[in-house]
């Protein structure tokens, strides 16, 4: 019995205490909302974007090159999540070419790192061991093969590049850079379109030379994509003075519109005019080189310009081209940080070059009009091809990037 009132007091104490812790949580309930949810932890904040290792092995050819291997190595940064859609990114960019040709660049690009704010660092060097020379103006012929050495010449460059860039007003910016190259040219021989051209003193660079560029001016940018763009206009006016080194200035006023067609804007009609203008004595190897707004770029003809042309095949101080393309999606895989895509597109270029002291004309321009595909991987990353002709022959160019 004493056992049996031991437990029944216990059983009570235990119920009288669950009453009573009970009513006080009830009592801390507002009234209306019934029994309160239990607690939980605060959300977590998400984690920024890794940097990540990358490299890419891939071939290229040209009759300029021959056959080149690029190799990229370096280490990025997951894309923006709104334009511009560029990952941020540090590598070495190195490529070696059966013609001997070989070169390494140390890149840093952090497009949209700081608010309102774009940085753009090169350092590298290269041999051009197959530079073109095809003479110089917008009428230079050629009477024999494009794959012979006597339209090339040995160029030694060597790159020193910083942009900033910083937004002003909406898409307008502010672009500033500063340019240090040094150039060293040499005749693969002496029977050679180079070779003749400083034999005969046309040439007015005098070898090795350096130049330093200060550049300044203005950019409206309402693409969706810098490399792949639907939508949107891109317009650019810089000019250039030659700080050290040279007597000239340069002038570029640029001007790219692209149009979505279609319920699901699968068709991209895409316009380029652009022009670059100069003053002074412009060296050689310079008006090899265009002004651009960015990554630097060679050579009037080629894959960005006069496409199905040879790499750099006209050279003057002054051209002018206009393009089109009518750009298709047939498969669209549209993920949101990494799409893939497959585009075919047709085009047309033309374009015209004159030199200091020629009246600017429309007779004589040069065009190219042909077919192309891309694959693409990711928001910016290309590989494609080009068929087609121009005023001069049949063309084909492997190309790893549109046009414009």
């Amino acid at each position: 019995m004493r056992r049996r009132e031991a437990a029944l007091r216990v059983a009570a104490f235990a119920a009288a205490a669950t009453l009573l812790l009970t009513g006080q949580a009830a009592a801390q309930v507002p009234q209306g909302e019934g029994v309160a949810a239990p607690r939980r932890s605060a959300p977590r904040a998400p984690k920024p974007d890794p940097w990540f290792l990358r490299y890419l092995l891939y071939p290229t050819w040209d009759s300029d090159e021959g056959l080149m291997a690029h190799f990229s190595f370096g280490w990025r940064h997951g894309p923006n999540r709104r334009p511009p859609a560029v990952s941020k990114a540090l590598s070495l960019d190195t490529r070696i070419a059966t013609s001997g040709t070989r070169g390494a660049y140390l890149t840093y690009d952090a497009p949209g790192w700081w608010r309102d704010w774009r940085v753009l660092g090169q350092l590298g060097t290269e041999r051009l061991q197959r530079a073109p020379f095809y003479g110089a103006g917008n009428s230079s012929s050629v009477a024999d093969s494009l794959a012979t050495r006597y339209y090339r010449y040995s160029l030694l460059r060597t790159t020193v590049m910083a942009t900033v860039q910083r937004r002003l007003l909406g898409p307008l910016r502010l672009h500033t850079a500063i340019a240090w190259r040094h150039y060293h040219a040499r005749p693969l021989n002496t029977a050679s379109a180079f070779g003749t051209f400083v034999a005969a003193g046309a040439a007015t660079d005098s070898m090795p030379f350096s130049v330093l560029e200060l550049r300044g001016g203005l950019l409206y940018d309402t693409r969706d994509f810098e490399n792949t763009p639907t939508r949107g206009v891109f317009l650019e006016a810089m000019a250039a003075h030659a700080a050290s080194g040279g007597t000239y200035d340069r002038y570029l006023l640029s001007a790219r519109e692209f149009v979505p067609l279609g319920e699901y804007q699968q068709w991209v009609l895409g316009f380029r005019q652009t022009a670059e203008l100069a003053s002074g004595d412009l060296p050689l190897a310079i008006a090899y080189e265009r002004l651009t707004t960015w990554y630097p770029d060679d050579g009037f003809g080629g894959a960005s310009s006069l496409r199905l042309y040879a790499p750099g095949r006209f050279l003057a101080p002054n051209r002018a081209i206009a393009s089109f393309d009518a750009r298709h999606k047939v498969l669209d895989a549209p993920f949101p940080t990494s799409p893939y895509r497959v585009w075919i597109l047709g085009f047309a270029d033309v374009g015209r070059l004159w030199n200091t002291g020629e009246t600017p004309s429309f007779s004589g321009a040069h065009w190219s009009a042909g077919i192309g595909g891309r694959l693409q991987f990711g928001k910016g990353s290309l590989f494609g091809l080009d068929v087609g002709g121009n005023d001069e022959r049949f063309g084909l160019s492997v190309v790893t990037a549109f046009a414009f």
